[in-house]
């Protein structure tokens, strides 16, 4: 409930730390007397978190989870689709972006980590023919991944040599028509993006090489998640 409670508030998702807040208020006035940190700070915490600012590192990492159930929210260039046949709700659909950044979202990160991790949902949606899906980190490109409709799983693709980011793609269950078109198959996947000394602020966009109109083929991402760690085997 305080997790849907913060989401709804602030779109800026603290699991640690008010994992660590129902535990004080739950054991009461002793355990929160030996909080280091004071009850005025924990206090002033609360309020950061449901305002949607950084919550002090000395309780917890930040992470920040889009859904876009309820629209685009803080994503420029943001468009989404609540249809019927849009995945129960999407950041899209887009078409060709001539292989530039379409859309984008900056994140405030949290001091005190040295990595963040970006996890995400693709939908490659109708009729692929091998172009590219690119991820961006702060502007540039990161990854590409193509797709072909005919053909199970990623058909190529790169990463960049930057050893400052990791990519991996697993498939979310077999080819099939599940939205739009229905001539083709579309395929879905899970994305997952760590990167090393990301700065106190970064930004994550997409954009991709698709060169026909957007009822025949297109692309559309959900649940996207960024989460400040030193250890993103805890992701």
């Amino acid at each position: 409930m305080l997790k849907r409670f913060i989401l709804s508030e602030s779109g800026a998702v603290t699991t640690d730390y008010v994992m660590l807040s129902a535990s004080v208020v739950g054991l009461g006035i002793a355990v929160v007397s030996s909080t280091s940190m004071g009850v005025e700070t924990l206090a002033n915490d609360i309020n950061a978190a449901l305002t949607g600012e950084i919550v002090n590192a000395s309780f917890a990492r930040s992470s920040y989870f889009d859904d876009f159930e309820s629209g685009a929210g803080f994503w420029v260039g943001g468009q989404t689709d609540d249809s019927e046949d849009a995945y129960g709700g999407i950041l899209g659909p887009y078409g060709g972006t001539d292989g530039v950044e379409a859309v984008t979202r900056t994140y405030d990160l949290m001091s005190g980590y040295d990595m963040a991790v970006v996890e995400f949902d693709l939908h490659a949606i109708d009729s692929w023919d091998n172009e590219d899906f690119i991820v961006f980190i702060d502007g540039e490109p990161v990854s590409s991944h193509n797709f072909r409709w005919q053909e199970d799983g990623a058909t190529g693709g790169w990463t960049t040599s930057d050893g400052n980011y990791v990519v991996s793609i697993e498939p979310n269950g077999p080819r099939q028509h599940t939205g739009y078109n229905p001539d083709w198959t579309d395929q879905s996947y899970s994305v997952r993006v760590e990167v090393t000394d990301p700065g106190r602020s970064m930004s994550v966009g997409f954009g991709s090489t698709l060169t026909q109109s957007l009822d025949d083929e297109s692309w559309a991402v959900d649940n996207v998640g960024v989460t400040s760690t030193n250890d993103p085997g805890e992701v």
